[in-house]
């Protein structure tokens, strides 16, 4: 059974919607690691990684097996989480590469402008990946303060910024992480008396794999993609504890998952397909939540939800209000935190490029096209879409299109109604792979001054 890794997480609801909400303004921690799949936590039934740090998060409040990433790589899975939307909406469904001279566009709002206009302080630690140009830049997207890196640890150059300014040319890999974790301690610390949106974006555990030389063989058999695990989740113990040292555990909301499924190594858990790939392994991810004031310990939801659904349900608990002049994806699914609540999503809409790829409802996926260990099918053209019962099959194993002709002919309705809806915002995007590049390499921020 899929969820048999998490039956030590009984289910139990938390107060109501309406109580939830009477509370004080919450903070908000996004813990949002790169590349790690739904089945490389201790607590989602990871063999050899041992995750207690993580895993609390879900033990103390939320755990959340049917979570979905905006997108099955980088750039457009942190647009989706930012704005709300999906990527090809902010014309983010690519990801960027060193010598790309596109990003996040500013008119874009993302949930750090949000929270800043009802007075929270903003701060982001680590991998930003959307646009290293200075128009495109954390600080030029509603965060007061950056620590961090432009993009993934495979590309170059790879330094690291405060603010705008180099202050490590050549990275030390082993110690990133401490370094991350070190300023999410500083930032709690300095506006503990103030709400506060803390994005902590490990660049980990995307390959090339590091962590310092004394994690070495601690995960055993996980080698070192779970030396590298492991220690990730030795930061956000620190970050946890932070948040206790200076009394902010009850009402802060911490939220733990990853941008997208494992790439080269790491476990999709019982799940089809890797990063990249349009199957459930390139989208599901570990979610889990913690909010004390608002959240029971042990609760857990098995309805779907996604990345998108965060900045509607950060602006329903900060009192803030969500962008009306533009189409927001995500919903407002706190009541889904805090009482077990169904979804609200009649659909979720899985993108892969400028592409549709695949239809969810409740209960079933429309799998319109398969991109899977470099093997690409677009269904339509080849063959016809597949249908899974995503409660029974969760695995995509059984073709079950003619047993459910209405739900199928609904489905395939709706697809094409959004592939006419995103159509007109394809975007053909030179120089997407590094050996390919469109425009020469060069400093990151310098050629925009």
């Amino acid at each position: 059974m899929v969820l048999a890794a998490l039956s030590l997480l009984a289910p139990s609801f938390a107060a109501s919607a309406q109580e939830a909400q009477a509370a004080p303004r919450p903070n908000f921690v996004v813990i949002f690691v790169d590349d790690m799949g739904w089945g490389d936590l201790s607590s989602f039934g990871a063999e050899y990684i041992d995750t207690p740090n993580i895993d609390s998060i879900g033990q103390d409040g939320l755990v959340m097996p049917q979570f979905y990433a905006g997108s099955n790589v980088c750039s457009p899975s942190r647009a989706a989480l930012m704005t709300g939307r999906y990527a090809p909406r902010s014309g983010m469904q690519f990801v960027t590469r060193p010598h790309s001279d596109w990003g996040l566009p500013g008119e874009e709002v993302t949930i750090a402008e949000m929270l800043r206009d009802v007075g929270y302080a903003t701060g982001m630690i680590g991998k930003w990946h959307l646009g290293h140009r200075l128009e495109f830049w954390p600080t030029e997207q509603g965060f007061d303060s950056f620590l961090g890196v432009p993009y993934s640890n495979d590309q170059e150059p790879f330094s690291l910024y405060r603010g705008t300014e180099i202050v490590e040319r050549e990275i030390d890999q082993t110690t990133l992480e401490d370094t991350y974790a070190t300023e999410a301690e500083h930032f709690i610390g300095e506006h503990a008396d103030e709400p506060f949106f803390l994005y902590y974006a490990s660049n980990f555990p995307h390959r090339p794999l590091f962590f310092p030389p004394e994690n070495t063989g601690r995960s055993g058999p996980a080698g070192d993609y779970g030396d590298t695990v492991e220690t990730v989740d030795d930061s956000v113990g620190r970050i946890l504890a932070a948040l206790d040292e200076h009394g902010l555990r009850e009402n802060t909301v911490v939220v733990f998952t990853s941008d997208n499924g494992p790439w080269f190594q790491g476990s999709n858990g019982p799940f089809k397909g890797h990063k990249g790939d349009t199957n459930e392994g390139g989208y599901r991810v570990p979610f889990l939540l913690r909010w004390p004031a608002g959240i029971a310990a042990g609760t857990h939801n098995d309805d779907m939800s996604m990345a998108i659904d965060l900045l509607p349900s950060f602006a329903k608990l900060a009192g803030a209000e969500i962008p009306q002049d533009r189409v927001i994806d995500g919903r407002d699914v706190t009541a889904m935190w805090t009482a077990g609540a169904p979804t609200p999503h009649e659909l979720l809409y899985f993108i892969n490029n400028n592409g549709l790829a695949a239809v969810r409802s409740p209960r079933f996926k429309l799998l319109l096209s398969e991109y899977y260990r470099a093997s690409h099918i677009d269904f339509r053209r080849y063959t016809a879409p597949k249908l899974f019962d995503m409660l029974a099959d969760p695995q995509e194993r059984y073709d079950v299109a003619n047993r459910y002709p209405e739900e199928y002919a609904r489905l395939m309705a709706m697809a094409d109604q959004m592939s006419a809806e995103i159509a007109p915002m394809a975007v053909e995007r030179g120089g997407i792979y590094p050996e390919d590049p469109a425009l020469p390499l060069g400093p990151v921020l310098e050629e925009s001054r």
